[in-house]
């Protein structure tokens, strides 16, 4: 019996060896969202996805004005992002959205174009990052590269976050203040709010302090949508005391209707310009996104699929864009809602787009007097829960170094900003995964019973970048050794492949080592590092030994131990004959 592969016939045994689970591409569609669907869910899904767009109100508006675009297309962004994950996500419980990390991250980018004196061009270059964002992404779940994310350390998100929420606070001090600011560089935004200190609109102040007190107090009561609450009664006070003639900043008045499909109107430049700014985004939407994902599926027991989730938020991406929204990430606060309310599947995210549309057809009107700073409150409280400096304390008393990677990484946004923070923590993530490349973990032991025997664990695989250091090591082993190392073992557990450069530093140990008088030994040897060791043909040299696991050494140098100690007796009999 056979099976066709791509052209092959593979026997029945060999199936186990046949390379197809990584052979296709990755499907772009993925429309099971009812596939073991129970109708007893329709109820949770229906009341999480009320409270999903619940929050997202507040949300929506205040993320669209932290990104520098008008408040409407806050809900467009929303719309397309929550319908099209539901139908593509492999996330139960995921709520996408446009979000503060990503409204910051499109405010940093465009902040280098200059265009915040054109509005139009503003939202053209905007909706552009969405599209270019999506696109890679989907580029990539489809060549399957969504094993990038292992490559970023925890401690690099954490440092960028933090770095990226001081950058938020430090955003809305103009708004919370009434003071307007010029400056979007991190120090200089503070001196010049320092400078101007004299301007400070205090109603707008008091008005905002009140409002991230409320928002303060109400985490208390974490089933409580409390944007929502401090954003009506911020509403209500704004309409009551007519304070809208006393310099209150409001929303004013909504389009009503859904999003156009829009391809924005940028130059062939301009894209070029935007596709470092774009990946960056992709970057961050992505690891923020997967981070969250697998968190959640772990305590409910659900699985994720890297690939097909780097490809559904790339089509909410697009999709956004294209229909004048924004690049959107995970929304940790809307899919702790969806957790905390009994949402079972993706259909809570479905339901919640589907409000959003009814609210853009009919109900716009109502959010014409919400006052602007309380959105600014509802932004900094968002920042205030995105930094994590019990996680910093937690690294620091669990192992020092990440700690430092996460702080350096802080340091490294706040001085060079967003964007080049990025570029600056993904090349500190390269760095420590060749640093463990090259210094991997190692074990040495000395058996006390057999006191010539040194045993050395190597924790990586043998290349040109560390072969010379494997090398050194073991000399600096052998020579400050007391008493003198007779038999030096490699245990190679956890060498699984060997270069050619490896090779020969591999030799030129052996040689070294014999002319010394000491024997060579490999233990645990398996894999592409057994095949290139024996087509080398080093095993069959002189005092190079290959043994199948630890205990065969001691087993063979208990023998020799042995065989060395009779010898004396029969030298004595031999003589006593002869006598």
């Amino acid at each position: 019996m056979v099976r066709k592969t791509k052209g092959k016939h593979i026997p029945k045994k060999n199936l186990e060896e046949a390379p197809v689970a990584n052979e296709a591409p990755q499907a772009i569609i993925r429309l099971d969202l009812l596939k073991g669907y129970q109708p007893a869910w329709l109820l949770n899904d229906m009341i999480a996805g009320v409270l999903i767009f619940v929050v997202s109100i507040p949300a929506s508006i205040a993320y669209a004005l932290l990104a520098g675009v008008p408040p409407i297309f806050g809900f467009y962004s929303s719309l397309l992002s929550m319908g099209i994950y539901a139908l593509l996500g492999t996330s139960r419980h995921m709520i996408p959205d446009l979000e503060a990390t990503m409204a910051i991250m499109a405010a940093s980018s465009l902040a280098v174009f200059g265009a915040g004196g054109d509005p139009a061009r503003y939202l053209a270059l905007a909706t552009m990052l969405a599209i270019l964002a999506g696109t890679i992404l989907i580029i990539g779940g489809i060549f399957r590269v969504g094993f990038i994310s292992d490559f970023i350390p925890k401690s690099v998100v954490i440092g960028f976050i933090n770095g990226m929420a001081l950058i938020i606070l430090l955003s809305q001090l103009g708004e919370i203040t009434g003071v307007k600011l010029t400056q979007s560089d991190f120090f200089l935004r503070v001196w010049e709010l320092y400078t101007k200190i004299n301007l400070v609109h205090y109603l707008t102040l008091y008005i905002g302090l009140s409002c991230l007190t409320g928002l303060l107090l109400l985490r208390l009561f974490p089933k409580f949508p409390g944007a929502l609450l401090v954003a009506f009664l911020a509403t209500v006070a704004v309409i009551w005391w007519n304070l809208g003639e006393q310099g209150i900043e409001q929303v004013g008045l909504l389009p009503v209707g859904l999003p156009r499909t829009v391809m924005p109107r940028v130059e062939f430049n301009d894209i070029l310009s935007l596709l470092p700014f774009s990946a960056g985004i992709a970057l961050v939407s992505y690891v923020d996104t997967i981070t969250t994902g697998r968190a959640f599926a772990l305590k409910s027991g659900q699985q994720i699929d890297p690939d097909q989730e780097m490809i559904a938020l790339g089509l909410a991406n697009l999709g956004s864009g294209l229909h004048q929204g924004l690049a959107i990430g995970c929304s940790q606060s809307r899919t702790v809602v969806n957790i905390m309310y009994g949402g079972r599947t993706q259909l809570a995210g479905l339901f919640a787009a589907g409000f959003v549309a009814l609210f853009l057809l009919y109900s716009t009107e109502i959010l014409k007097s919400i006052p602007v700073v309380s959105l600014t409150a509802i932004i900094i409280m968002a920042a205030i829960r995105l930094f994590n400096i019990r996680e910093v304390v937690r690294e620091w008393r669990a192992r020092p170094a990440s700690a430092y990677i996460s702080i350096f990484t802080t340091a490294a946004v706040l001085f060079t900003g967003l964007m080049t923070g990025i570029l600056v923590a993904v090349a500190l993530a390269i760095i420590l995964v060749l640093h463990r490349l090259v210094r991997p973990h190692e074990i040495i032991s000395r058996p006390p019973v057999l006191p010539g025997l040194l045993i050395y664990r190597f924790g990586g695989p043998l290349f040109f970048f560390n072969a010379s250091y494997f090398a050194n090591r073991i000399q600096e082993l052998v020579d400050s050794a007391r008493p003198q190392v007779t038999f030096f073992l490699i245990n190679a557990e956890a060498i699984v492949d060997m270069d050619e450069s490896a090779i020969e530093i591999l030799e030129e140990l052996h040689n070294d080592l014999k002319s010394r008088g000491i024997i060579l030994g490999i233990c645990g040897v398996k894999g592409h590092f057994r095949r290139v060791l024996t087509s080398t043909h080093l095993t069959s040299r002189v005092g190079f030994n290959l043994y199948p696991d630890i205990a065969a050494v001691f087993k063979e140098l208990d023998k020799k131990r042995a065989d060395e100690s009779k010898e004396p007796k029969k030298a004595s009999a031999d003589e006593t004959s002869s006598s």
